[in-house]
């Protein structure tokens, strides 16, 4: 594994990047990992980082497995990059935003299309979390368009219990196919939601797969044992991506133009019930082979 830094656009706001040339940069710290004996062009894959920050028993270890699987894989650390990985999750959450994690996750697609061991045209996105939000939101061309707009597209998107937050008024897809993989006791996500998004997404022109795990909470393939109750949930937190890139609350009159209200329309949704997060062997293991094979079909 090899700690490197990747220079790419900080905006605020998705709206930001309309007009790319008055977005501040930052120096985003990311971990590569390289397959042994690699001969030629690899497959690579980016990884969008969940709202708990980089941990050794997620994000890296799908960085060794899909290394040693034959992948050039990238960890992007969006939180460390901004100063705020060993914050709490409700600082992180409201100091970098779904903008942000969007543009480090772009920038990781233009490092690896450059390099001579990677073959661009077979390179994916997972995530986990609000990375998974990030994979499904990668997806969608309006998006792309604003951070690669020379044409760089993700092949393939796998995201795991992503946050069934925004929904685009123009569906329109790169066309690459999405995987969202969830557990039915996920109280961090909406699963009529993610049905919906799914429509979208099929709308907008991918093969988009739902498969949800009868029983399953949230972060399966995590370090929890036992129950680990989180105390607060996104799952009523509904917005909206118009095509002029402006975000609204689908429940109200409130629009994001700025930090502050950003948070406040987090914060209003913010459901203090919480979730639940527990490890299921079984259904990593299920999960690995889904993702495995999504891979392989890129």
């Amino acid at each position: 594994m090899q700690k490197i830094k990747i220079t790419g656009p900080n905006p605020l706001l998705i709206g930001d990047m309309a007009d790319s040339d008055g977005v501040p940069t930052i120096d985003i710290e990311a971990e590569l990992y390289l397959p042994r004996g690699r001969i030629g062009r690899c497959p690579a894959v980016v990884i969008s980082e969940g709202l708990g920050g980089l941990q050794d028993r997620r994000e890296r270890d799908y960085g060794r497995m899909l290394s040693n699987e034959g992948y050039v894989v990238l960890v992007i650390d969006s939180f460390g990059s901004r100063g705020v990985g060993g914050n709490g999750d409700f600082v992180r959450a409201m100091t970098v935003t779904e903008a942000m994690m969007l543009a480090d996750a772009f920038t990781g697609l233009r490092f690896l299309a450059v390099r001579e061991d990677v073959d661009v045209s077979r390179t994916g996105i997972i995530g986990f979390s609000y990375g998974g939000m990030i994979t499904q939101l990668a997806a969608y061309e309006q998006l792309a368009r604003l951070f690669l707009p020379d044409g760089l597209r993700f092949a393939t998107h796998v995201s795991y219990y992503g946050c069934s937050i925004p929904r685009l008024d123009n569906p329109t897809t790169s066309g690459a196919p999405v995987t969202i993989l969830l557990g039915e006791k996920d109280r961090n996500v909406s699963i009529p939601r993610v049905q919906d998004i799914a429509a979208d997404l099929r709308r907008g022109g991918s093969d988009t797969s739902v498969i949800s795990y009868d029983g399953i909470y949230h972060q399966w393939d995590g370090t929890d044992e036992k129950p680990r109750w989180v105390p607060a949930n996104l799952r009523h937190l509904h917005l909206r991506v118009g095509q002029d890139q402006s975000i609204r609350d689908e429940n109200g009159f409130m629009q994001m133009k700025g930090r502050w209200s950003r948070r406040a329309l987090i914060a209003r949704h913010t459901d203090p019930r919480g979730y639940h997060i527990l490890r299921d062997r079984p259904t990593t293991a299920r999960t690995n082979n889904v993702l495995l094979q999504r891979l392989q079909s890129m």
